[in-house]
């Protein structure tokens, strides 16, 4: 396993050799998706601080119930998030004539996400520092939340959290390379443009949640 990540190109021609199988990639995913969900949960456990004075007693178990449920949801949406992604990247991959199944190339992005648990440890720990050491401000009118959270959002420790998921990325993106050159048959050019696009478009989003552009 550790080859996937020092040798992703060994790694994957060596698996091409065997059965598609989904279980390890899988596993992958949903550790990645629990722990981005123990950060949703901190996130929001925040907007539920900031809400529970301008909700009436009655809904104060929704607002309680907000940072749980958003952990759930995330952990699904992670798992339904790897299906949609393997396929941007099989279909992209189609304009180079790649051949190959399409479970070939979910196995392979799943591997991809190792990176990401690395990224979402680091994450989770600075965010819980930052929400144990913030002052978390009273929101009176919901209309106001997002002006609250942009001081919140802007803070030097969330800003690190979010280059370091640039960074982890670009290793994801390194290993979905190799990942998609084996499991579609393309080049290595073509394999790099395929998850450029893409990976690109994260980043640039990340970048502007950064609050940099």
């Amino acid at each position: 396993m550790i080859e996937v990540l020092t040798n992703p190109n060994k790694f994957f021609e060596a698996r091409m050799k065997g059965e598609e199988s989904l279980k390890i990639p899988a596993i992958i995913v949903l550790i990645s998706g629990i722990i981005g969900g123990i950060v949703a949960f901190f996130m929001w456990g925040i907007i539920a601080e900031m809400l529970r004075g301008t909700v009436p007693p009655e809904a104060q178990g929704f607002i309680s119930f907000m940072p749980i449920g958003s952990a759930i949801a995330f952990v699904i949406f992670s798992l339904i998030f790897w299906v949609v992604f393997a396929a941007i990247l099989f279909g992209i991959s189609y304009l180079f004539k790649g051949e190959g199944k399409f479970k070939r190339t979910l196995e392979f992005v799943g591997y991809g996400y190792i990176p990401m648990i690395f990224s979402g440890i680091i994450g989770a720990v600075l965010l819980y520092n930052f929400v144990s050491t913030a002052h978390i401000p009273v929101v009176t009118d919901p209309t106001m939340i997002e002006d609250a959270l942009e001081p919140l959002m802007k803070n030097p420790m969330r800003q690190l959290s979010y280059a370091i998921g640039i960074l982890f990325m670009l290793w994801s993106a390194n290993i979905w390379v190799f990942g998609l050159k084996h499991a579609r048959n393309l080049s290595t050019k073509n394999a790099l443009i395929t998850v450029a696009i893409p990976v690109a478009a994260y980043i640039l989003f990340s970048i502007y949640q950064m609050g940099v552009m």
